[in-house]
């Protein structure tokens, strides 16, 4: 078993996090006692991190659902990628580029944040990101 330092991804604060490993895998997190912005507490989506790292519960490719009541189907990224994009632009083109937005994490990188912003500037929305608390 060996301990990582880390910082909790969820929000803007940066919480420390201890990552728990039995080097094969994440087998806990719990907080950073240490850390300054946390000392050792963490939020419920902080205390349950390590669930994420658990591959069984994750999306692996992309499906799609055309309509609420067809089932979901496979399909390859391009496709899901532009039935989205036009989804969005649909929005955008009926009820203008304030009825979109986006919610991301307070712990991106800054060059994260330089490649979201242009995305979203040359989709005609609002480049403005607010952070959670």
């Amino acid at each position: 078993m060996s301990e990582v330092l880390s910082t909790c991804c969820y929000c803007g604060v940066g919480c420390g996090v201890i990552i728990e490993t039995d080097e094969q895998r994440i087998t806990g997190v719990r907080g950073d006692p240490a850390h300054p912005a946390n000392f050792g507490r963490l939020c419920t989506k902080g205390a349950t991190l390590h669930l994420t790292a658990d591959s069984t519960a994750r999306a692996l490719y992309p499906e799609l659902r055309r309509s609420h009541a067809a089932p979901r189907e496979r399909v390859d990224w391009d496709s899901a990628l532009d039935y989205a994009a036009d989804k969005f632009a649909k929005v955008i083109r009926e009820h203008g580029p304030d009825s979109v937005a986006f919610y991301i994490s307070g712990q991106l990188l800054t060059e994260d944040y330089y490649v979201f912003n242009k995305t979203v500037t040359l989709r005609g929305l609002q480049a403005g990101v607010a952070n959670s608390p």
